[in-house]
């Protein structure tokens, strides 16, 4: 446990101090980061050159047609492409790639649109992106008069950002921009110093700190939980002040992770598990400001993680989610005697249900998949697998692959490889095609309904891929929460326990076990 008590501040003056231990100059910053050279095709056939661009400042903004904070900040870039400006505006999708359409696909929905000004490029091998260690869509890319790599960020930027970007590089040495960077996302760190930075930290708002400082403290990867007060307008505040003073600040825990065990998304996941989401300040018996929900980040590309877990967490309830998803302002350690407070005194009032520890939490990241082009799916689909996936067939009952199948292993989407069932959950009903009682997590699937044969039934489609899988009823086993899901075989591929690790499904291995 840290007993420190401190305001947050930017990491500044650390990032100078492990330039200058590097022996950083200047002019060795200028020479280092050069933005990759690239060629890439527009919508209209037209090509493009970096290298055609010297003497001009470039902006590429990363962004998906799934992306709802892409979508809504289009009309700005269609507004900023039409600008008299110093400085080239490119957008950049993946196509084929984690979600995206096709090529021939989004070339017609973009049409759709009817934006006059803006140009798209088509990063189409996804190689680009790569070397721009691009790891969220939006991602805006600034690039200097010489090529030189200004600042790679995550996230949405406004016109009025974007103007202020560039206007600021004109004037700041190369080192304060990489110092930016660097402070800004984790990927720049390792790119500027070369070193990997695996220890994280992240905020977490839940109600009373004493139950949600132990609750992590818990989690293997978790190296340290601290009980604090956060995002208030004053400074060091007491608890009696928090309480009764109106401070604004949130009882909240600092939770610093080690990213290379546990992830962000599971994080919030754990996270999730122990706060009513749509609450407003209140959880358990405790009311008031304070008490209100929130996740607070240091980096950037963190909000876009944290907006997406919230977004689909939305999706079981009617009542709107109130979890803040803002950036960390301040943070102040709690009084010593608030520190690990249930583990003196192990009878202490607590909200948080510890048990919720023992239940597994898993994310399956949407982006990992992708669904190929029609032209290729009919080249690497069976002619039964296509009509299943892509024209809503039924193969028959009792005479596919998988009716039968009992080995450990899990079942992936046909068309994207996304996980979609366990052997755990299988079973046989006697229907003669494959039979579970649940997805390995609910996110993965979505549903339609289906009234084709004059039948009104419950569709079951993959996330990623889109694919028909089968439908789902509700006469399943009672004790395994009453739903049967009836899917084709052709629509699924079986990956079996021995060989997941290998096919890069290790991380699920133990729901299988």
């Amino acid at each position: 446990m840290k007993t420190k008590c401190f305001k947050l501040v930017s990491g500044l003056l650390i990032v100078i101090m492990i330039l200058a231990a590097c022996g950083a100059t200047n002019d060795d910053m200028e020479n280092s980061i050069m933005a990759p050279d690239f060629e890439l095709m527009d919508l209209e056939g037209n090509v493009h050159r970096l290298s055609d661009l010297k003497g001009e400042k470039v902006y590429l903004k990363y962004w998906a047609s799934w992306c709802s904070i892409c979508l809504a900040g289009l009309s700005e870039v269609d507004e900023l492409s039409a600008m008299e400006t110093d400085f080239t505006v490119f957008t950049v999708i993946t196509p084929g790639e984690k979600g995206e359409m096709s090529k021939e696909d989004f070339t017609e929905w973009f049409k759709t649109l009817e934006y006059e000004n803006i140009v798209v490029l088509l990063d189409e091998d996804g190689e680009l992106s790569k070397k721009l260690n691009v790891r969220a869509v939006p991602t805006s890319v600034f690039i200097g008069t010489e090529g030189e790599l200004i600042e790679a960020l995550p996230g949405h930027k406004s016109n009025d950002e974007i103007f202020e970007k560039f206007a600021s590089s004109d004037t700041n040495a190369t080192m304060n921009t990489t110092m930016n960077t660097a402070m800004n996302t984790q990927s720049n760190i390792s790119y500027a110093l070369g070193k990997d930075e695996s220890i994280q930290t992240i905020y977490f708002a839940g109600g009373c700190f004493w139950g949600v400082e132990e609750y992590f403290s818990r989690i293997e990867g978790v190296q340290d939980a601290v009980s604090g007060y956060a995002n208030g307008t004053t400074e060091n505040p007491s608890y009696e002040e928090v309480i009764y003073k109106n401070t604004g600040h949130a009882e909240t825990v600092e939770v610093t992770y080690d990213e290379s065990k546990i992830s962000l998304e599971q994080l919030i996941g754990y996270y999730l598990k122990i706060v009513d989401p749509t609450s407003v300040d209140k959880q358990g018996n405790d009311v008031g400001n304070q008490y209100r929900t929130g996740i607070y980040y240091n980096r950037e590309m963190d909000a876009i993680v944290i907006e997406s877990l919230l977004a689909l967490e939305q999706e079981k309830f009617e009542k709107p989610i109130a979890v803040e998803n803002l950036p960390l302002d301040n943070f102040y350690v709690a009084e010593e005697y608030h520190q690990d407070y249930l583990k003196k005194n192990p009878n202490g009032y607590c909200h948080v249900d510890m048990n919720k520890l023992e239940e597994e939490v898993i994310f399956i990241d949407p982006n990992n998949y992708s669904k190929a082009s029609d032209e290729e799916l009919e080249e690497m689909l069976t002619d039964i697998q296509y009509q299943v996936t892509q024209n809503n067939s039924t193969e028959r009952a009792f005479s596919n692959e998988y009716y039968d199948t009992y080995e450990s292993g899990i079942y992936v989407d046909v068309v994207t490889g996304e996980p979609l069932f366990s052997s755990k959950d299988k079973y046989d009903s006697g229907c003669g095609w494959p039979s579970f009682t649940k997805p390995i997590v609910e996110e993965v699937v979505h549903y339609d309904t289906d009234t084709s044969f004059n039948m009104k039934r419950t569709e079951v489609r993959s996330r990623v891929g889109d694919s028909h899988l089968g439908h789902v009823f509700e006469d399943g086993p009672i004790d395994k929460g009453g739903l049967r899901y009836c899917i084709n075989s052709a629509s699924i591929l079986f990956v079996p326990l021995e060989e997941m690790e290998a096919e890069g499904y290790g991380e699920l291995i133990a729901l299988v076990k």
